[in-house]
């Protein structure tokens, strides 16, 4: 009798394993956030509307994390769209 379809147990759950793997170390960058703006050095007080407004920024190549308030954030994407129209 033939297989009606081929089952690699063994690949998905190497693939699982490389998911949770990432997904743990990016929750660990995540943590591991500062505690104040990176640009204007702005405390950052854990309030339902600053989470909201905030921004935070992962680099996964530096294994950096960066947190923005967001008057800085405004000023960052605008030197950004001028850098971009250039």
């Amino acid at each position: 009798m033939k297989k009606l379809r081929n089952v690699n147990t063994n690949k998905r759950k190497k693939e699982r394993k490389a998911k949770q793997k990432e997904l743990q170390e990016q929750t660990a960058l995540l943590m591991k956030h500062p505690k104040e703006c990176c640009v204007c050095n702005i405390e950052f007080v854990r309030t339902p509307t600053t989470v909201k407004e905030w921004h935070v920024t992962v680099v996964q190549e530096k294994k950096a994390v960066h947190l923005t308030c967001p008057s800085c954030w405004g000023i960052l994407t605008e030197a950004m769209e001028k850098l971009d129209g250039i």
